[in-house]
This record gives structure tokens, sequence and C-alpha cells, in this order.
């Protein structure tokens, strides 16, 4: 009598096993957007924090300062880090606008955020992520009194509360 496995056997642990990855596959693509999301939300968060080192240390941004002098953090533009805006890459692609301003008057130094449009699936995950909400929420008041809309806001450097120019600080808050 021979050993081995009949052909009904092999049908059946190719079935199975054929199971097993129609489950396991979408898992490990959910797990994937899961790691993109989560280093892109790490990715922010060190970029904030390197820009606010960077403008603690040097006391202000050079006009000449380019983003690979500020930071690691993968970004479309490497170049002049002021005057045009760049993007926070996700997965490859371009997913957060950001813009670093230097300090004006009475407005400090900060970042204003913006989401772009068109992006796919992951992106927009990144960008309605519950960490990242504040980095879209306006903060700064620009020299008209109107705040950042629709999907923009902004980050003071080395603060998380809300600026304002010269024309909104002539009356105090009341304690």
């Amino acid at each position: 009598m021979k050993k081995g496995f009949t052909m009904i056997e092999l049908i059946f642990v190719i079935v199975i096993l054929g199971i097993l990855a129609s489950v396991a596959i979408p898992r490990l693509a959910a797990t994937r957007e899961d790691a993109e999301i989560s280093a892109a939300v790490a990715n922010l968060r060190t970029l904030v924090s390197d820009v606010s080192a960077y403008y603690v240390v040097k006391g202000e941004f050079p006009t000449d300062t380019k983003w690979k002098d500020l930071t690691n953090v993968p970004v479309s533009n490497s170049e002049n880090a002021f005057g045009t805006s760049t993007s926070l890459k996700v997965g490859g692609k371009d997913c957060i606008d950001f813009l670093v301003k230097n300090k004006n008057g009475n407005t400090p130094a900060y970042i204003l955020f913006a989401k772009k449009k068109n992006v796919d699936a992951v992106c927009q995950r990144v960008q309605n992520s519950e960490p990242l909400k504040v980095y879209f929420t306006p903060t700064v008041i620009d020299n008209n009194g109107a705040t950042a809309q629709n999907g923009k806001g902004s980050i003071a450097i080395g603060s998380s509360t809300s600026i304002y120019d010269e024309q909104t600080t002539t009356s105090t808050p009341s304690s």
C-alpha cells in the first residue's frame, strides 16, 4: 500500500488555505493603512517640534532656510522653507499642505496647515484623524480679524494657543 495524500485531501487543504488567505489579506491591507496614518501623525508632530526648536534656537527664520535644515520629515519641497507652501507626504503622495510664517509685528511665527483636496482614502483618514484635528483648527487671526477657514488651521510656533495681531490685542481678556 502506498503512503500519501489522496486527491480529495489535497483539495480540502487548498480550499482551507484559500479561505485563510481571503481573511488575512484584507486585514494586512488595513494594518498597512493604520501604519501609514500613525507615521503621518508622528511626522507632522515631529515637523512642528523641529520647526519650533529651530525657531527657539535661532530666534527667527532666515529667508534662505531650507527644509532639510529644519527637519528630516519627508516633504514635497525640500528647498526654500519660506514663501511657498510644501506638503507632507503620506504613502508617497502629497496629503497636507503647510506654510511657515515668520514673526510679523505682534503676530509671532506660526505654521499654516491646509487639507489637500482630491486625495485617496488613506490621506482622507490621515486628515480626519483625531490627533491631527488641532492642526486644522484656526488659531491665528489675520490683520483683518479673520481666522483661517475651510479645513485650514494654524499653530503658533512654540505654542498651541490663539494668536492675535496688533488690531485684536488692543483689549485684554478678563480673567
